[in-house]
């Protein structure tokens, strides 16, 4: 082979000499591997499918026209009141508050939520780190004995040696067309679900103690007029009973009578009853056992009505909880589809490898021991289109799947809302009808018992009047209790305090 002379290319003869002093341009034979390169990399892209279905559009239910047309019902409104930092101190009770505050310390649902929102954390860590170099140091000694008819001949053939190494290994994806830029946003969006989705938990526990709270507290109460309301048909029995020893009277009035505290006993068993399981139930809430559920206080009605909201920003219903961890869930599909597309294209690894390589451990650290070597590895995807089709189908179903439970969860949220907005309303004006009512009974009570007292009317009328006056504070209590469970449910369905807050102008 002839020795390469100046002036003189072996590939193009004399006539390379002539370009010498031109600008450097691409030569015939480099543009030709350069064009071959770029048919390599666009060949190599697989195609992406066209059958996909389209996507499902992310719905927005209008609430505005019946939250406005509830909002205009009687009833207390926040108009020119501030909501306290957390909604359940607008009822002003110390006992409802420190109950939840001790949920929302240890309760297994939040701890639960909180595991998932540090796995979330770790899981965008995780991702960033995995879009950026990846550093692997390996070190290995072996004891090796080559084969005499192998492919190395004698002497090393049929020689044992040991071989010690260690090596650092680099290396790099060019992010051409962003496929862990996507991954990277899909860690975050699902960071930002785990962030809902443990405020979701914080609100459903506050608000699911508040209710149990008052749900118990209207038992306890109706358990107690129940309990004045058979004294008071035992007050009757016993009149009736000696009108007939007497003879006055006959058999049927006792009998009914009888009747009545029958059914007053049969109520007042229903209500104790309902107060032990309310009692556990609550003890369950705040993580406590049956055992220490005894020492609970028993709750009262004198709680006071939280105020409602005048008004409701435009966009409440994206801002609740879980409508917007599914929202950053949605956005988190989209992105792993995008990433997944993002396959169907050529990509490019950079790699380094450095190290120490030597059959003598005595010189390992020598500078003749070291090893390196540096190159590109291109990943051309155009042979696993079908696998690559079948991905891209199924994280594009999941997106479909996640939209589906997405528009789901928002239309019931707006449904809940105005449901507990309408119940509001509907038991605000039931509450007037009854206070009129009790006011008309408790005057009729008045009178009969003057009456009695001047002669002019039987003990009966007396504790008849008592009875109904009975009768219709246990509805009142019902009717109290069903408001202040009513405005649980509407601060729970509005998202919580913040957005309560938010609607104050």
């Amino acid at each position: 082979m002839g020795r390469f002379q100046p002036g003189r290319d072996p590939r193009t003869g004399p006539s390379a000499a002539k370009d010498a002093g031109r600008p450097a341009t691409l030569q015939g034979g480099e543009m030709k591997r350069l064009i071959s390169c770029l048919v390599l990399v666009l060949a190599g892209c697989a195609q992406l499918p066209h059958d996909l279905p389209a996507r499902p559009a992310m719905q927005t239910p209008d609430t505005t026209t019946t939250l406005a047309a509830l909002a205009r019902a009687p009833g207390q409104r926040m108009d020119s009141l501030r909501l306290p930092e957390h909604w359940w101190l607008s009822f002003e009770s110390a006992e409802l508050n420190e109950l939840i505050e001790t949920a929302l310390k240890d309760a297994p649902d939040l701890v639960a939520a909180q595991a998932r929102l540090r796995a979330a954390e770790q899981a965008v860590r995780l991702t960033r780190l995995d879009a950026q170099v990846h550093y692997e140091t390996d070190a290995s000694s072996s004891r090796e004995h080559l084969s005499k008819n192998g492919l190395f001949p004698p002497p090393m053939g049929g020689s044992t040696f040991t071989l010690t190494e260690i090596t650092q290994n680099l290396s790099y994806t060019l992010d051409w067309w962003g496929k862990n830029r996507a991954l990277v946003h899909a860690a975050g969006n699902e960071l930002q679900a785990a962030r809902d989705e443990a405020e979701a938990v914080h609100q459903s526990l506050a608000a699911a103690v508040a209710d149990t709270y008052f749900a118990w507290a209207d038992v306890e109460a109706r358990l107690t007029a129940s309990r004045a309301l058979e004294q008071i048909h035992r007050k009757e029995r016993d009149l009736l009973k000696s009108r007939f020893d007497l003879g006055l009277d006959s058999a049927l009035p006792l009998i009914d009578a009888r009747k009545n505290l029958d059914m007053d006993a049969d109520r007042t068993h229903g209500l104790a009853y309902l107060g032990r399981s309310l009692r556990y139930q609550m003890s369950a809430l705040i993580g406590a056992d049956p055992d220490h559920a005894a020492d609970l206080p028993t709750p009262d009605l004198k709680a006071t009505l939280a105020p409602l909201p005048s008004s409701l920003p435009l966009d409440w219903l994206a801002r609740r909880p879980d409508v917007a961890a599914l929202h950053s869930r949605v956005d988190a599909a989209s992105d792993r589809s995008d990433a997944t597309r993002a396959d169907f294209y050529p990509n490019l690894d950079l790699r380094l490898m450095v190290g120490l390589e030597t059959l003598d451990l005595g010189k390992l650290l020598q500078a003749g021991s070291l090893t390196a070597s540096i190159g590109p590895a291109l990943h051309l995807p155009i042979f696993n289109g079908r696998t690559l089709r079948a991905q891209l189908a199924m994280r594009e179903a999941d997106y479909a799947a996640t939209v589906a439970a997405y528009n789901r969860s928002i239309l019931e949220a707006a449904r809940q809302a105005a449901d507990a907005y309408a119940l509001v309303t509907s038991l605000e004006q039931r509450s007037q009808a009854l206070q009129q009512a009790l006011q008309e009974t408790e005057q009729t009570r008045a009178l009969a018992a003057q009456r009695h007292r001047l002669g002019l009317a039987s003990p009966f009328d007396a504790l008849e009047a008592d009875s109904a006056v009975l009768d219709q504070r246990m509805n009142d209590i019902a009717i109290r209790a069903a408001r202040l469970r009513a405005r649980v449910a509407l601060f729970k369905a509005l998202g919580g305090d913040a957005t309560l807050k938010d609607s104050i102008p």
